[in-house]
């Protein structure tokens, strides 16, 4: 189970540093074409849902690499009991990974089932960039139980292949 849940972590990782590249190209694909006064009409929105994705798949390097958002005040105050603390933040993260893996998977179904499609001239199937939020969900929820079961805090921040 560990072993699944840090390399699907380790997809999304990649996919994400993937992603932030591959971003260059458009973008200053679109920065030369206006410059020539000849604007896409795909650009922006393509951009905005990878942007999209590379956030939401994020959440698995950001817990990984203890990366992620804390409030350390109580375990500053109180450093003899940092592992309850800790305990208390690994599962109240499970259960926000949790909401956001059903509230995102009502969302994506609900834009799926009902055809909900952009209201650009491209028109994309919204369900497609929503999938980022319970996939998101996803990487938080098995990254989180792979600090939980091995016990690992963080890791080297500055090393992304452990």
């Amino acid at each position: 189970m560990v072993k699944l849940a840090q390399a699907v972590g380790k997809a999304m990782t990649a996919v994400s540093i993937a992603l932030m590249i591959v971003l260059c190209i458009p973008i200053t694909y679109e920065a030369i074409a206006r410059w020539f006064g000849a604007p896409t009409i795909w650009v922006f929105e393509t951009t905005l849902y990878a942007f999209i994705f590379l956030g939401f798949l994020g959440n698995a390097l950001a817990v990984r690499t203890g990366a992620h958002f804390r409030v350390t005040l109580l375990i500053e105050l109180f450093p003899q009991i940092k592992k309850a603390f800790d305990l208390i933040a690994q599962l109240a993260t499970l259960s926000f990974a949790v909401l956001i893996m059903a509230a995102g998977s009502y969302f994506v179904w609900y834009s799926f089932s009902n055809g909900i499609l952009s209201d650009s001239l491209l028109a994309i199937p919204l369900w497609v960039p929503q999938l980022a939020i319970p996939l998101g969900g996803l990487g938080l929820f098995l990254q989180t139980t792979v600090v939980l079961i091995t016990g690992q805090s963080t890791q080297n921040p500055h090393s992304l292949a452990d």
